[in-house]
């Protein structure tokens, strides 16, 4: 399968190229060169992802197919119980919100980032690729979510200042990745959507990037990465329909849309194309009805005000997909006179037969009443977009007709509430938990998270400053990310250790500044490891500038040190343009630390075992049950390495070693099973924690509380001061009690609650 530009039909290219591209360099967007056939009636009884599968590969063919599967199921696994849901109340809504971000968006954007992965490694593709994705809600959060802390990929996003709701804007701004930049824009989503296609066709842009071995990409529908999974849906939901036995195969059946971009309903389009039973593909808008308009007249009219509703993510008046649909209506050429006619005039016409289509707009009342009125009547909470394609199905009479349901309610809790008609809190979240007492309807566990999340994107310009943010995120240095480790596991002294959400940050770049390099050297343990591995290798050293960004506690026993050993290695690596093989790192690491149980999860990411055996390390990654979760107690106490280890004994009875080997052995089976009673007796240690105890300083007393808690145990992590609890998974009420009884206590103590981090160490 080709793609075309849908400016210039004669540009063939791969499915691999147009995913990377994004956008094609005349400004058209990639349209796929025919359509294959799909039967549902031959695959009705498949799950999603092998759905997926089967649907994309028509298009995707230059994808190796086993890699594709893999690429889905790796994907899609982050969506919470089922992928798409269908509610059969009085009308059929497909639910698609059950992902990340509680929206559509997920099904196309957990995907995306996995297929460019694929695509630039498989071209041969090295550069960096610049993300750049303007937002009215929903696309933004989702592709950073996709993309977030993908190697290799950077992504920017706009969105516009009051054009998102308060739930929308929190999770956009509190992203954590280290490849990510939100930035909000004075003007609406058409101005920030305009500014990311100018910058896409600007050659001097493109050139400046280039100089930096960067080149841009797109999250939005425009890539065609983004509209194909959308493709998917439409058949699984068909399929369900008949599982259940609501159509017979065959019969067919209606699809109404939310939309204001036009991906959505053209990935309904695309379906039909393959050979879905589709009577109608009907479009809904909110009161920005350009699309309704033209439909109905023929004129594509962008010179009206932009209205803002209570369903942002429809807030829009330049619809890109349309173009596709334009071309495959009639030509290249009428594409690029009509794209024309609208960058300069903000209309053009052009009339065609449309008789797949309906549509219809639903004002502000008509949706606030339409949700107020499915609540009650059918007992079903929808939000301000799904209300909006709700309306029209109602005022057109329409039967056998699937409502796509596009993002959950509790992402617009306030205009929901209202609608309800009860009264709304400045608080987004209290509304949040109003809403649950009123419906009962699940909230999404993401948005719950989100409650106690840091704004960390703040940065507000001007459309007209858009350029500059750009060239200016292109500029930052490399970033290493290294996570927290926990060692010395119970029994598992200088040979278990488990990485933790808790990383130490360091931005490095190649210095001119000579003496600055040669003054850390000297005391400077990122800079000893960066230098160590030059020399491990034979090569000149480079001097670098490292900025190191520390969110782990020192001589804590959370292996600060140890992540400062990596950083130091990894760096190295990238400046002499080693493959990053984290075994040879490993083996570095090892040599600097001694020992490899802190390292080795640090680097590898999850729960490892490791030991050094005639020079050479070993190491073996497992996954630590989910129905454990992890609690740091972090006294204001430093327990230096070099105390810890003077306070062992030099030899061990015969007794206490068996006991070691018995209670390790016991304990990786059942931190891999999650059994807690055999966790608490397999904790048990009489090598290190009975001696390196006595340091701490009210010791007895943290013990007795922990014990009366309803914790699962508790080790001492590293060589100390930090007591790591285990937790069940379910237990909300130990990190209270115990915070509580520590507040007795004379010392200071922070609570720290954890989770294992599965990746290990990367660069970005």
């Amino acid at each position: 399968m080709k793609f075309l530009s849908t400016r210039n039909s004669n540009l063939k290219i791969s499915a691999r190229e147009a995913i990377v591209r994004g956008i094609s360099h005349d400004g058209g967007l990639f349209v796929p060169e025919s359509f294959p056939k799909f039967d549902i009636s031959e695959n009705l009884n498949l799950k999603y992802t092998d759905l997926a599968h089967k649907i994309l590969s028509l298009y995707l063919t230059d994808f190796d197919s086993h890699e594709l599967l893999k690429i889905i199921e790796e994907s899609y696994a982050s969506f919470e119980d089922e992928i798409a849901k269908v509610a059969y109340k009085k009308d059929f809504y497909l639910e698609l919100y059950h992902g990340r971000t509680s929206a559509f968006k997920d099904f196309a954007l957990c995907l995306l980032p996995n297929l460019l992965s694929y695509a630039k490694k498989s071209l041969g593709i090295k550069d960096k690729t610049l993300i750049l994705t303007a937002t009215s809600g929903d696309t933004g959060k989702a592709a950073l979510e996709g993309f977030y802390n993908t190697e290799n990929i950077d992504i920017l996003v706009l969105y516009p200042t009051e054009g998102v709701s308060a739930i929308q804007k929190k999770q956009m701004t509190s992203t954590d990745s280290l490849n990510s930049k939100v930035i909000a824009i004075d003007g609406n989503f058409d101005d920030a959507q305009a500014a990311v296609k100018k910058i896409f066709n600007d050659e001097d842009i493109k050139e400046k990037l280039k100089e930096k071995n960067i080149y841009l990409s797109s999250a939005n529908s425009i890539n065609i990465g983004r509209l194909l999974p959308q493709i998917v849906y439409y058949f699984y939901v068909y399929a369900d329909l008949v599982r259940e036995e609501k159509i017979s195969c065959g019969h067919k059946i209606s699809f109404c849309v939310p939309t204001g971009n036009f991906g959505d309903i053209l990935a309904g389009y695309y379906a039909k194309k393959m050979g879905l039973p589709v009577e109608k593909l009907i479009i809904a808008s909110n009161s920005n009805n350009v699309l309704t308009d033209f439909f109905k007249t023929g004129t594509y009219d962008a010179n009206r005000e932009l209205k803002k509703t209570i369903s942002p993510s429809m807030d829009i008046l330049v619809s890109s997909n349309l173009e596709r649909l334009i071309y495959h209506k009639s030509s290249d050429e009428l594409v690029k006179e009509k794209m024309k006619e609208l960058a300069e005039k903000h209309i053009f016409e052009f009339k065609d037969d449309f008789s797949e289509f309906l549509c219809g707009y639903a004002s502000e009342e008509e949706t606030k009443s339409t949700i107020e009125k499915t609540f009650r009547e059918d007992n079903y909470l929808i939000d301000p977009h799904t209300a909006v394609a709700k309306n029209i199905v109602d005022k057109l009479g329409l039967k056998n007709t699937v409502i796509l349901s596009t993002a959950s309610p509790y992402k617009f809790s306030s205009s929901v509430l209202s609608a309800l008609g009860e009264n709304i809190s400045q608080d987004e979240f209290e509304n949040i938990d109003e809403l649950y007492k009123i419906s009962g309807v699940k909230i999404p566990s993401e948005i719950k998270k989100l409650r106690d999340k840091k704004i960390i994107h703040k940065t507000k310009i001007n459309k007209d400053e858009i350029e500059n943010e750009v060239l200016e995120f292109a500029k930052r240095p490399k970033r290493i990310s290294v996570p927290a480790t926990s060692a010395n596991l119970g029994p598992g002294f200088d040979s278990l250790g488990l990485a933790l959400n808790l990383y130490n940050t360091s931005e490095f770049k190649i210095s001119d500044d000579i003496e600055n390099f040669k003054d850390n050297l000297k005391n400077n343990l990122i800079y000893k490891a960066y230098a160590h591995t030059f020399e491990v290798y034979k090569e000149k050293i480079v001097p670098v500038e490292f900025k190191l960004e520390s969110k782990i506690p020192m001589s804590r026993g959370l292996g600060s040190s140890a992540t400062c050993v990596v950083i130091g290695i990894m760096a190295a690596f990238d400046v002499m343009n080693r493959s990053l093989d984290k075994k040879e790192i490993l083996k570095i690491a090892t040599d600097l630390e001694g020992h490899p149980d802190n390292v080795s999860p640090a680097i590898f990411g999850g729960a490892t075992a490791s030991l050094l055996d005639d020079d050479k390390v070993f190491v073996e990654k497992f996954k630590i049950s989910d129905k454990i979760k992890f609690l740091a107690l972090v006294p204001d106490f430093k327990l230096s390495t070099e105390l810890a280890r003077k306070a062992l004994p030099d030899s061990y009875s015969k007794k206490d070693f068996v006991f070691n080997i018995s209670h390790l052995s016991l304990l990786i089976l059942s931190l891999i099973s999650g059994d807690k009673e055999n966790i608490k007796i397999a904790l048990k240690d009489k090598i290190h924690e009975p001696y390196r105890f006595k340091e701490i300083p009210e010791i007895d007393e943290i013990e007795k509380i922990i014990d009366e808690s309803p914790a699962i145990a508790q080790y001492l992590s590293g060589s100390g001061s930090t007591i790591m609890i285990l937790l069940d998974k379910r237990d909300k009420d130990s990190e209270k009690f115990i915070k509580n009884k520590l507040e007795e206590l004379n010392g200071k103590y922070l609570l720290l609650p954890l989770e294992v981090d599965s990746r290990g160490a990367f660069i970005i």
